[in-house]
């Protein structure tokens, strides 16, 4: 039996397009979806939790009717619909190529959007369906938050406040944190009975706290940077292993995304790990929890390296390439994209980037002229890049899924 996995990626024509990724890289058009009749540009597809629906931002520049929207996708209906419109008074994009950031919550029946209101970013909670109200839930930025595992909570981390909302009928706040941002997004434990933040030391860098869904205990896990530390971190930014309570870390320098090294840490063992010393600015984990990929910018260069470490240190390059600016922002907001966006196929198998492939063609229809692409390498280092198609970005479905 052939095993498959599905990209979903925006092309050169903002149409959203699937392909059938083969167990040997070949890969085969499955869709195309593109709104000619409505003039709308298709931006960053996110899958649900079952595979079966991905919800796509939708733009449109007529004069006449301006637009800026999010559509469901329902692959086993093959129907579109709106699911969330932007007020008349906020057709803003969040970033460039991104209008909205899409994070369903676990059970697929919810998904928080994080988009522009007029007066600034929001999250709101939006129905599957896109026939209920949609739930404003916090306003201000910068904007982070993480699902808990239950679907039945949320960390929202804004600006220097982080937040742990109960969204039951009748549930609360809890105020967890009121301090200068020295991280970006938080993370659940498996369990969904802890999570982890950083807050800023006396002497200089930040330290990752644990803390209690159900109690006001605290417990202060790992020093990253600061005095005596040997190293200048005085930011971090962190990353669950699925299905572990184990975290990849960056220690990141006042200013800069690009960090001082790459650590594991282990929630349960309180094992600390150094994988690499080389920068990087950006980490995601295979769908096992046993390797990492990161992704290391190239001295002098505006280049990006994917390398691939394992659980005792040993590293392998995969691919050189300069990223789509799409890309690029996913990079810069890894720690956020990693809970909502998967660039590894279920399988393990693949590896997805956006942009330009070093020594891969990528010259498209346009002739020689560059043009970035969507990608797949093999996450074993056996084969070079190869291109899927002309495009932006691009994404698999989320582990367990086809």
């Amino acid at each position: 039996m052939t095993s498959e996995s599905t990209l979903a990626f925006i092309s050169e024509d903002a149409s959203l397009q699937l392909a059938r990724v083969d167990a040997d890289g070949a890969s085969t058009p499955k869709t195309r979806l593109a709104m000619e009749r409505e003039g709308l540009l298709f931006m960053w597809p996110t899958w649900s939790p079952d595979g079966q629906t991905i919800a796509v931002s939708a733009s449109s520049h007529r004069r006449d009717n301006p637009r800026l929207e999010l559509w469901r996708v329902s692959l086993e209906e093959g129907a579109a619909e709106t699911m969330y419109a932007n007020p008349p008074d906020a057709r803003q994009i969040v970033a460039p190529g991104l209008a909205h950031y899409v994070n369903w919550s676990p059970s697929g029946r919810v998904l928080a959007v994080v988009g522009n209101v007029g007066n600034g970013l929001a999250a709101s909670l939006v129905a599957e369906s896109g026939r209920v109200e949609p739930r404003r839930l916090i306003d201000g930025a910068p904007l982070y938050f993480a699902w808990s595992p239950d679907g039945r909570a949320v960390l929202v981390h804004r600006g220097a406040q982080l937040q742990l909302l109960d969204l039951a009928a009748d549930g609360g706040e809890r105020q967890l944190l009121r301090a200068r941002a020295c991280f970006r997004t938080p993370v659940w434990s498996v369990d969904g009975q802890r999570f982890v933040y950083a807050a800023p030391r006396a002497g200089g860098g930040c330290t990752l706290i644990g803390g209690w869904r159900a109690s006001e205990e605290r417990d202060e896990l790992l020093e990253v940077g600061g005095e005596g530390s040997g190293a200048s971190a005085s930011g971090v930014a962190f990353v669950r292993a699925p299905g572990r309570n184990r975290l990849a870390i960056l220690p990141l320098p006042d200013g800069d995304t690009d960090s001082l090294g790459l650590l594991s840490y282990d929630l349960d063992t309180r094992e600390q790990r150094t994988l690499s010393e080389r920068p990087a600015n950006a980490v995601c984990w295979a769908p096992d929890g046993e390797s990492l990929f990161a992704f290391e910018p190239m001295p002098g260069t505006t280049l990006i390296a994917l390398s691939r470490y394992a659980a005792d240190g040993r590293s392998e390059r995969l691919a050189r390439f300069q990223p789509s600016a799409e890309f690029a922002s996913m990079l810069a907001f890894f720690d956020q994209f990693a809970q909502s966006h998967q660039i590894v196929s279920p399988d393990g198998r693949w590896i997805t980037f956006s942009g330009l492939a070093l020594s891969n063609g990528g010259s498209g229809r346009r002739g020689f002229g560059p043009q970035n692409g969507c990608y797949i390498v093999p996450t074993d280092g056996s084969a070079a890049p190869q291109r899927v198609g002309a495009g932006s970005i691009g994404f698999f479905p989320g582990a367990g899924v086809r």
